[in-house]
């Protein structure tokens, strides 16, 4: 007896420690102009490196157990195409040319490789690490369902904090971000983040969690008549619980305009409407055509909305130069199919694709495409693969959430709402290349992963739990 208590003793630690050191993480990320020094990418990645290990005690059933293992089967895929490219002399045919200049040029006996540098940058390594971890953090603390519910609940309230500093920045700061001159995006809310775009998906995922807990507290309601609704004493808690939910909800989605991001204000609306559509999904049971024509109408209207605020007004959906960039990625990818350019390469190989008549103005070291950045950099082969995993993660949730009951329902369509948002914001800019959103999105989408594959809950273990918002 005394031999099992002490073995439960260090687990029940080990799993306390992993969840504080997550939850420290989630809040503290995006901080520090979202991250993006290497110092702070080498701070993170410990901790959650240390998180990870601490969480490898975390009981996991069959489902999660596949999940993960298709993840870090992933992530090695990954790691070993990049390693591929910086081996010297491995595949003559697909080596960069620049190294055949190098040596004609400068005389030097350089190695050639398919990537255009020797090794992997530091930078790519660091990102690399802090998805991997941040993913499996998250994923390990959504295998309890009370630490997951607080994850989500911790989440929320974090974005709303850094919403209402971005408010308050605007107004007594606006030519400041913390504590250094605001060099870029001068007039728009940046909350910590140094890019705006990134600042609208951040605040965006707020929005969708802050209206997703609105929705759901508006089900406890205990009675069906609005004008008996606040005459049973239980209900003015759950009045008062609604008002100040839908003050952060307005308060997140006013900071959201602020930003001035034309794709994260579409992102996040089309991401709010996905999450609250599986919600009502069950509820209602519309008729398939039926469904679709409202869905449809939705989105007709809300383009309508849209087309006429602010930057979507005035400049329209994208820039040319973006897609000038689009055109230089895709031909960038037939001239190295297979294997790409090289992790973390970008940055290096763009001022080689730039045409004469390209704007001069701006330094483009990212594709404003997550998946064609891959895609240049690592290959098609790989760029489908994460392709396929993005999509195959959300159809998961998906399913999971129009499975679940109310409870559980809300926190995984608010997660499936937030993929939405950042999966396709990440096809038009970086969001998820900044360490700050990053690591926000991999905790929560392990997190929800965790939760969806996780076993039926008891109905005495689900009145016990924390509730979602």
């Amino acid at each position: 007896m005394i031999g099992r208590l002490h073995m439960k003793f260090p687990v029940e630690t080990l799993n306390s420690i992993q969840f504080r050191l997550t939850i420290a993480v989630l809040c503290l990320a995006p901080l520090v102009f979202g991250s993006v020094d290497q110092l702070w990418i080498a701070i993170w990645t410990v901790l959650l490196s240390v998180s990870t290990l601490c969480g490898v005690a975390a009981p996991l059933n069959g489902r999660q157990s596949r999940i993960l293992f298709v993840f870090l089967a992933l992530c090695l895929a990954y790691a070993l195409v990049a390693i591929v490219q910086v081996a010297p002399r491995l595949f003559d045919q697909l080596s960069d040319p620049i190294w055949q200049r190098a040596e004609n040029l400068l005389g030097l006996d350089a190695a050639p490789r398919i990537s255009s540098r020797a090794e992997i940058p530091p930078i790519a390594i660091g990102h690399f690490l802090l998805l991997l971890t941040a993913f499996v953090s998250g994923f390990f603390v959504g295998t309890s369902r009370r630490k997951g519910d607080l994850l989500m609940l911790v989440a929320q309230y974090s974005i709303l904090l850094y919403a209402l500093y971005g408010l308050i920045a605007l107004v007594l700061t606006p030519n400041m971000l913390l504590w250094a001159p605001k060099l870029a995006y001068r007039g728009s809310l940046t909350a910590s983040f140094v890019n705006h775009n990134t600042a609208a998906t951040f605040i965006g995922s707020g929005v969708i969690l802050w209206f997703c807990s609105v929705y759901i507290t508006l089900q406890s309601f205990r009675t069906g008549s609005l004008r008996l609704l606040l005459l049973v004493p239980s209900n003015e808690h759950v009045a008062f619980k609604v008002i100040l939910q839908s003050a952060a909800a307005l308060i997140c989605f006013f900071a959201l305009l602020l930003t001035g991001s034309r794709g994260g204000l579409i992102c996040s609306s089309l991401g709010v409407l996905v999450a609250i559509s599986l919600m009502i999904a069950n509820r209602l049971q519309p008729r398939f055509w039926y469904a679709l024509a409202g869905g449809l109408a939705t989105l007709a209207v809300m383009a309508a909305w849209l087309s006429g605020i602010g930057r979507i007004g005035s400049q329209g959906l994208f820039d040319g130069a973006r897609w000038s960039v689009y055109g230089l990625c895709i031909e960038s990818i037939r001239q190295r199919p297979l294997l790409g350019a090289g992790a973390g390469t970008f940055a290096d190989l763009f001022p080689s694709l730039r045409p004469d008549n390209f704007p001069g103005w701006g330094v483009w070291d990212f594709a404003h495409s997550t998946i064609l950045e891959i895609a240049v950099e690592m290959g098609i082969p790989m760029a489908a693969m994460v392709l396929i995993a993005a999509v195959a993660s959300l159809i998961i949730l998906v399913q999971a959430a129009l499975r679940s009951k109310d409870r559980s329902r809300s926190s995984l369509s608010a997660i499936a709402g937030i993929v939405v948002l950042t999966y396709l914001h990440a096809t038009i800019d970086f969001s998820l290349q900044i360490p700050g959103y990053l690591i926000v999105f991999a905790i929560l989408l392990g997190c929800g992963l965790a939760r969806a594959a996780g076993s039926p809950v008891a109905p005495q273990y689900e009145r016990a739990s924390v509730r979602f918002g």
